[in-house]
């Protein structure tokens, strides 16, 4: 992820993204996962094909006409939350120096003014969602696309850009209170979400993710950080367990309050074969299936607690920037 790419668009916007470690198993996890098991999903759990040998969609394609119709139905209270964070505009442990909003006002007239937007959104700050073209494994980006072919400085991602979502995403969002499940105000960073921890979430909640969903993981990130002040590692994401939870349930985005993976990760590094992120490496590569980060979950949560249920309509749309690698986002969700 050492490639940068930078979009100007007509009206004063800026916005560059980047394109593109295990024998450590968590407290509760159900099995122990190897590196065996991680290399063999690559090819077990691969989506590519699945909705035709041209799509650029994914598993977004299971978000049909029902399914937002349904996804509608959740609106009974007519409440609506964003979960964006402010964008950063200062530096701080989990904000580098590329990852700050710049905002510059070119002037003041007497009757108006205008700005400038300029951001790095990749990373650990702001919500932000990754195109498919985000990541890749040897030369090859999900469905089979070639990289050599399909990615240039020029151009950005010929293949697999965020224009594959212009027309927004609606759908099924489902949270997973983990700190709640655990008792605790929020996650120790340093420790993984692992499958038996969503499903036992979704044994007390009475709530199941499904095609086409969002899975939206909560672990207190931005109470912490409010709390004790920021931080970059450790992270509690999801470990490598989810998985197959997360092909099994076919859902369309993999959704959370920091970034998805879990850190550290010692075993799961390049001597290993494992490139990248893992969890980043396997939803985008191999299943098709989004990623939204970095969302503040806070407001969401309470509402949810209050309510008693943890399922809304969730609502995004990103900048349509054709050759992009992802967009920042204000992603909402209604209940």
């Amino acid at each position: 992820m050492g490639r940068r790419f930078k979009f100007v668009l007509a009206g004063g916007l800026i916005v560059s993204g980047m394109i593109g470690m295990l024998q450590s198993p968590a407290q509760g996890q159900s099995k122990t996962v190897t590196t065996a098991d991680y290399l063999r999903w690559r090819t077990e759990f691969r989506n590519w094909g699945r909705w035709g040998p041209d799509d650029q969609r994914g598993a977004s394609n299971l978000i049909t006409a029902a399914k937002i119709q349904n996804a509608a139905k959740l609106v009974r209270a007519g409440i609506t939350i964003s979960l964006a964070p402010l964008v950063p505009q200062t530096v701080a442990a989990d904000v580098g120096p590329n990852a700050v909003f710049h905002r510059t006002t070119n002037y003041i007239t007497a009757i108006g003014t205008q700005d400038n937007y300029q951001v790095n959104f990749h990373g650990l700050t702001g919500a932000h969602m990754d195109a498919f073209c985000d990541n890749f494994f040897e030369g090859q980006m999900y469905n089979g696309y070639s990289v050599a072919d399909n990615i240039t400085p020029e151009t950005g991602c010929k293949k697999n850009d965020v224009t594959a979502w212009k027309d927004g995403i609606v759908t099924r969002g489902v949270l997973y209170d983990i700190p709640q499940l655990k008792g605790v105000e929020w996650l120790d960073p340093a420790t993984p979400v692992t499958r038996a921890d969503l499903e036992a979430w979704e044994k007390k909640a009475g709530v199941k993710v499904g095609p086409g969903d969002v899975i939206v993981l909560y672990t207190g990130r931005y109470k912490k950080r409010a709390t004790t002040g920021p931080w970059a590692s450790p992270r509690a994401g999801y470990y490598v367990d989810t998985i197959p939870f997360i092909r099994e349930r076919d859902v369309a985005f993999v959704g959370h309050d920091f970034n998805i993976d879990w850190e550290p990760r010692p075993g799961w590094g390049a001597a290993d074969g494992i490139a990248g992120n893992p969890i980043h490496q396997a939803v985008l590569v191999w299943m098709g299936v989004g990623i939204v980060e970095n969302m503040d979950l806070e407001q969401a949560i309470q509402t949810a607690r209050r309510l008693k249920r943890y399922e809304f309509m969730f609502m995004v749309a990103p900048l349509p920037v054709a050759g992009g690698t992802g967009s920042p986002i204000n992603p909402l969700a209604l209940f």
